[in-house]
């Protein structure tokens, strides 16, 4: 039965219910016609009946079965003949029923498997009903377009990735030649020059990092478990002093749970903390406040002009005050794509007085069961 298509299945199962309604209908017509007629005969109740001919001699009891026996006799091939009729009848009407309801599907088929023989994601079905049929071509379009955004930003992120290794990967290159005839260098420049070999390859590992990390797809819900923003946020900034010495991180956290992945949690708040860090001055401060499941960050840097804004969360998007400063443009990126698919939302802004303020909030999950280790500001 699996192995028949959809379409003679549907149309089996119509002829069926047919020619089953029609065969029980029949036989009960048929059942109480005869018991009523033998109820009768045995009542006595046939009297004479008068025809052009003259009354005919009443039938009793016996004459009554006989006639009903003879009448079963003839009347059981016609009803045979009416049910297989009926259900031919029905078999094919089912099936061009069935045929023009799945006409949808067929197109569905069709479409789908055109798409995986030319790649081609801009192709869409064209929906004019309202019924479950209709329903599917409308998830099939939802879902060629999640295809189409998902295969336009990997084709994107390739292109502005090749762009921008180009240039860290041409100065190793420079770098490498220039050693290769190191003994014609004194031990100054041979020091200096591995110094920048060691900086252009750590730049170079860090782009790598960011852009398998832009490339990495949701994860999946079995990875989702309750974390401790107020944790992360607190470590992240233990690491950021280490990293950034002569910058003051003032911490004030309360006690936040969120749903999400903490490895990419941790991950964006890192970048936070390092973003600003790398855009203080020698001895400024750093402001870290987490209050209801927002996060703000905010520097006491140059702040960001104006027309920069819209941009900054862009992939590989660098202010031109900011080109001349390591990094690679993709740290803010990436805090954009995790707090986007934890839910939440970030933004940047200027911070009166001067610097720039980035607040991230994720939807909180419960109050925390034990107290928080960060309830009081901690100060470096």
């Amino acid at each position: 039965m699996k192995r028949l298509p959809l379409v003679w299945r549907l149309a089996l199962c119509a002829g069926v219910a047919a020619a089953g309604s029609v065969i029980t209908v029949l036989a009960g017509a048929y059942v109480l016609a005869c018991r009523r007629v033998e109820d009768l005969g045995r009542a006595g109740a046939l009297g004479p009946y008068y025809g052009d001919h003259g009354p005919y001699p009443p039938v009793g009891p016996a004459g009554v079965l006989d006639k009903v026996a003879g009448l079963q006799a003839e009347l059981g091939w016609p009803f045979v003949v009416v049910a297989l009729g009926g259900l031919v009848l029905a078999a094919v009407l089912g099936y061009i029923a069935a045929r023009t309801a799945l006409r949808p599907v067929a197109t569905l088929t069709s479409l789908a498997e055109r798409v995986a023989a030319t790649r081609d994601l801009g192709t869409r079905i064209e929906v004019d009903r309202d019924d479950e049929l209709g329903s599917l071509a409308r998830s099939f379009n939802t879902m060629l377009d999640a295809l189409e955004r998902s295969a336009k930003a990997q084709r994107r992120l390739v292109a502005d990735a090749s762009h921008e290794l180009r240039t860290p990967l041409a100065a190793l290159r420079t770098n490498v030649e220039l050693l290769r005839r190191a003994d014609r260098l004194d031990p100054a420049e041979r020091a200096e020059l591995l110094q920048e070999t060691l900086d252009g390859l750590e730049e170079l590992s860090a782009l790598v990092s960011d852009v398998v990390e832009l490339a990495r797809d949701e994860e999946p819900s079995v990875l989702l478990e309750d974390v401790r923003l107020d944790e992360i946020v607190e470590r992240a900034a233990a690491r950021a002093r280490a990293y950034w010495p002569r910058v003051h991180f003032h911490v004030d956290v309360e006690p936040a749970v969120v749903r999400g992945v903490p490895d990419r949690l941790t991950r964006a708040v890192a970048n936070l903390l390092d973003n600003a860090g790398k855009y203080s001055p020698a001895g400024g401060v750093v402001e870290v406040r987490l209050r209801g499941g927002e996060l703000t960050v905010r520097d006491h840097g140059p702040g960001i002009a104006e027309e920069d804004l819209p941009y900054v969360f862009d992939r590989f998007y660098r202010a031109p005050s900011a080109r001349s400063m390591p990094g690679s443009g993709l740290g803010l990126a990436i805090v954009r794509q995790v707090v986007e698919g934890h839910g939440g939302t970030v933004a940047a802004g200027n911070a009166p007085g001067g610097g720039t303020v980035v607040r991230m909030r994720l939807p909180l999950q419960q109050a925390p069961s034990r107290p928080s280790r960060a309830r009081q500001p901690v100060r470096a």
